[in-house]
């Protein structure tokens, strides 16, 4: 059996093809990060309600935007939530 073979039988060893020294908890941290500087910058995107009354179209328009990245932000969130509990941070 060789290194490789070794370290993916290890989940925090296997090979990530990094450089070496790299663990797949390093990559959960790393994911982690990633995962909170988008949510943080999909929370700044979202739409403010409309000041004013608006048409219709703009209103739909408005509520699909919000929407989609409302999903988005709840998928993110689940997947931070779930690297969170793996990782053992509270």
């Amino acid at each position: 059996m060789n290194q490789r073979d070794t370290n993916q039988s290890d989940p925090d060893r296997r090979d990530t093809g990094g450089t070496g020294g790299e663990t797949a908890g390093d990559d959960r941290r790393t994911r982690l990060r990633d995962l909170d500087e988008t949510l943080d910058r999909l929370r700044a995107d979202l739409p403010p309600p409309p000041g004013d009354a608006t048409d219709f179209a703009d209103s739909g328009q408005y509520l699909a935007a919000r929407e989609e990245l409302e999903g988005q932000i709840e998928l993110l969130e689940s997947e931070r939530e779930r690297l969170r509990a793996e990782l053992g941070i509270s």
